[in-house]
């Protein structure tokens, strides 16, 4: 558009007679739309011809007492939910550069999580200066605890949750490889069958875990049909033994990186091997969302329009 052509839009006044247009055409009805916004009849009337005289065009037609649009109407109220939106968006964001003004943005996330929750969070902070922010690490209980509780407004979760009270937003995949001690025989196998790792001691997570669960699905095993050498808490623990020769076990990709640069473990060629799991933000669908939550979860959705592998920068 020319620039010339853009001189009307800038006349004092523009953007107060385009709300109140949005209202009118909203309500069908100028008597509503001045309660509203709580202005005199007169007034938004006057608002209405000056918005019309300044474009041109007729945007209202009254039918008995309702107001109908008119199809320049139609266009410019489009043009206003747009410029709604817009500023909207813009103040969620100049919320975060007044200071002391902005809230605290709670997150929490498993220790799986921990390194990606803080880097999208450092980053999200350098983004916005006025952004204060904390960041709880804690098991699945713990964290949907305060989650559910209002102590967290958002949290980052490993695999579909199942939980319906739950809204997820996926930002990150995660790899995960069955180990072996880099001496085991197995480490120079290739198109190993999963049956296989059955009749090899195991170091596994404990009980009910996520990791655990996703490794006898895999391989189709149940309890009785495996040796369990070790039950440990976390993964560095896990790698730890893994690399003493206690047993093959299975890890995040993230946290087995420096057992494998190392030369102490290597990820073995298991037939439907490496897993991928999903890492999710969350949030209480009963809860209204703060302005700063909705600003960090669309920045999050925006960059896993490029796929993320997570802890990999």
């Amino acid at each position: 558009m020319p620039r010339p052509a853009l001189r009307r839009y800038f006349r004092h006044g523009l953007f107060p007679q385009l709300m109140v247009f949005e209202a009118v055409a909203r309500l069908r009805s100028v008597t509503r739309a001045a309660e509203e916004l709580h202005l005199a009849q007169p007034t938004v009337s006057t608002q209405l011809k000056k918005l019309s005289g300044a474009l041109g065009l007729t945007l209202l037609e009254q039918h008995g007492k309702r107001w109908r649009l008119t199809p320049g109407g139609e266009a410019v109220c489009a043009a206003c939910g747009e410029l709604t939106g817009l500023f909207a968006r813009l103040e969620q964001l100049l919320a975060t550069l007044r200071p002391g003004q902005a809230d605290v943005l709670r997150l929490a996330s498993l220790p799986g999580g921990r390194l990606y929750a803080s880097r999208v969070l450092a980053a999200f902070c350098v983004r916005h200066p006025g952004v204060q922010a904390s960041l709880h690490v804690a098991r699945r209980d713990e964290v949907l605890a305060r989650l559910g509780g209002g102590e967290d407004e958002l949290c980052l979760l490993a695999g579909p949750d199942g939980a319906d009270w739950l809204d997820l937003l996926p930002v990150a995949t995660e790899l995960l490889h069955v180990y072996a001690a880099a001496g085991h025989p197995l480490a120079r196998a290739r198109a190993i069958a999963p049956e296989r790792l059955a009749a090899e001691p195991l170091v596994l997570r404990e009980s009910g875990s996520r990791t655990r669960e996703a490794l006898f699905n895999a391989c189709g095993w149940t309890r009785a049909q495996v040796t369990v050498r070790a039950e440990l808490a976390g993964n560095e623990a896990i790698a730890e033994a893994i690399a003493g020769g206690v047993g093959l076990g299975l890890l995040p990709e993230n946290d087995a990186r420096a057992f494998v640069e190392s030369g102490a473990i290597a990820a073995l060629d298991v037939r439907g091997f490496p897993l991928r799991r999903q890492w999710s933000f969350a949030c209480a669908r009963s809860r209204k969302r703060s302005a700063l939550a909705e600003l960090f979860l669309r920045e999050a959705a925006e960059q896993e329009e490029a796929p993320q592998r997570l802890g990999v920068a």
